[in-house]
């Protein structure tokens, strides 16, 4: 109980709601909701080296969203059907497809970004607010010599 009599002076009070405030900002400024989750699945074809991506997105909110779909650019990657990138409205869970040949081991990046539901959603249709809410998701992509 002495050891707690200290927090009772008022220099040492002001500097405990410093140090929270602190610890409290650098964590604020997150969006600690999951709003997506994301399952990437890479799948190999019957020619070497050429690939099938499928990536499930869930929406974990009980509002459509709009989201934009897209693939990080990499030298390794070919795509073989188009380098397409997807923007659709999320109520549930959507799949998105991707055929690729890579020509070396390397990493397929996918970024799924939340934004205006304007001209995506349909009109009436609850929708989640824009917000600066992106998630991406890395696979590594095996090829053979």
């Amino acid at each position: 109980m002495p050891s707690l009599q200290v927090l009772y002076q008022p220099g040492a009070v002001m500097c405990l709601l410093i140090v929270c405030l602190i610890l409290e900002t650098a964590h604020g400024q997150h969006d600690w909701r999951n709003l997506l989750s994301l399952n990437m699945k890479i799948s190999p074809m019957k020619n070497a080296n050429q690939f099938e991506v499928k990536l499930t997105i869930t929406n974990n909110e009980n509002k459509c969203m709009a989201v934009k779909v897209s693939t990080e650019d990499n030298a390794n990657i070919k795509y073989l059907s188009a380098h397409a990138t997807y923007t659709a409205c999320i109520c549930a869970t959507n799949n998105f497809f991707w055929e690729i040949q890579g020509s070396a081991k390397t990493f397929l990046q996918v970024k799924a970004e939340v934004v205006s539901a304007k001209g995506v959603c349909p009109d009436g249709e609850k929708t989640y607010p824009v917000t600066t809410y992106m998630k991406t998701v890395t696979r590594e992509i095996l090829v053979t010599p």
